[in-house]
């Protein structure tokens, strides 16, 4: 018998959290499963689902006029369209597992259980996202799940702090198919960003932000101030006081030595291609994909021990140091400087291990086993 599973997420956009599920989607068979997908938005994503998989999109953000006019009717009539519309999706399809993708869907665990239905929620965030969402709706999710999901180790450790049972993890992963750079590009973006053949260049990867670690870029130049070293930022720039600071200082201290590249798409790679060290300086990361990104381009590692960089992070690859050990992170870098014991064929070979091809064997494994293991007769 097929299982039936109705996933709900919040996108289905490119974000890791959203791009792990797609490939999920995008390869689980029709033959074995019945497929649902509700997503809060419409992402990029959405419209390229297989054609087995049935579709829908949040009342309030659905491109349909039918379905916005019915979200008026349902209100109107002084019920709550969303649970209106999960509930109308159930007695359709008639799931036997709710996939809750994310903590950041938080409306779901507001909702009645659904009866005979098992709810599993795949979680991405860490104790800093915790604290931007309300107590009820994290303590909600934890009474709501049958099983929980954490996206690497370290966030299954603090899952099993409050609920040691029914824990699970599934690491997140890339496609490395889709990462390649282009020698020409790359020099040309070398050439428009100012970087000399005799600079070391150090990337980032990340919004713009402290939680990333951005205040820590004026103590790294100054560090390396008689060093022809640079930084060049990759993500977002946000605009805020911070980024305002930090940018202003280095351009007066250091000039030309912290470059904002910006929110990147179809060069990202190639952009990533022009350093020769990555930094992950962020106080906080419930994986890290950038970093698994980093380490299939061959690039050595210096990193605070967050996300996976400890387990990612052997001899011969680089350095994970404590979070807040400066100095030890400077070493790291220095020791990078002068390519001491470093193997990029091992660093690549790392990566590999989070690669899709490896994980969705993983991936799919685990849900055969959820629905065993929460069958109605265990």
């Amino acid at each position: 018998m097929k299982k039936r599973i109705l996933f709900i997420t919040q996108h289905l956009g490119r974000t890791g959290s959203e791009m792990v599920l797609w490939y999920l989607l995008r390869n689980l068979n029709s033959r074995d499963y019945d497929v649902s997908v509700f997503c809060i938005r419409k992402g990029e994503l959405f419209d390229q689902l297989p054609d087995f998989i049935e579709k829908h999109v949040m009342y309030k953000h659905s491109p349909k006029w039918t379905d916005r006019a019915t979200r008026r009717i349902v209100r109107f009539f002084g019920k709550d369209p969303f649970q209106h519309q999960l509930d109308a999706i159930q007695r359709n399809f008639k799931a036997d597992m709710w996939y809750v993708n994310t903590v950041a869907v938080s409306e779901v665990f507001n909702l009645p259980r659904p009866e005979g239905v098992k709810i599993v929620t795949h979680i991405h965030e860490f104790l800093s996202a915790f604290g931007d969402v309300r107590r009820q709706t994290l303590e909600r999710v934890f009474s709501y799940s049958d099983a929980l999901i954490g996206c690497s180790t370290m966030v299954c450790d603090k899952i099993s702090d409050l609920n040691d049972a029914n824990v699970y993890l599934q690491n997140s992963f890339i496609d490395t198919d889709t990462i390649h750079t282009d020698p020409q590009k790359i020099q040309e973006i070398k050439n428009r960003l100012g970087i000399l053949p005799d600079d070391f260049v150090w990337v980032v990867s990340g919004g713009a932000r402290y939680m990333k670690g951005l205040d820590y870029v004026l103590p790294i130049l100054s560090h390396f101030n008689d060093k022809r070293v640079k930084i060049l930022w990759l993500g977002p720039q946000l605009d805020n006081g911070l980024e305002f600071y930090v940018n202003n200082v280095a351009q007066k201290k250091f000039p030309n030595r912290l470059i904002f590249a910006g929110d990147l798409s179809d060069d990202y790679y190639n952009y990533m291609s022009v350093s020769n060290g990555f930094l992950l300086l962020s106080r906080e990361e419930t994986f890290s994909l950038v970093m698994v990104e980093a380490a299939f381009l061959g690039i050595p590692m210096v990193a605070f021990k967050t996300g996976i960089a400890e387990q990612l992070i052997k001899p011969g690859m680089g350095i994970s140091v404590n979070h807040g050990d400066l100095k030890a992170l400077l070493t790291g870098m220095e020791n990078i400087h002068h390519s001491l014991d470093i193997d990029v064929s091992k660093i690549k070979d790392a990566a590999r291990l989070y690669d899709v091809k490896n994980q969705l064997p993983l991936y799919k494994a685990l849900l055969d086993q959820l629905f065993v293991q929460l069958a109605p007769n265990k």
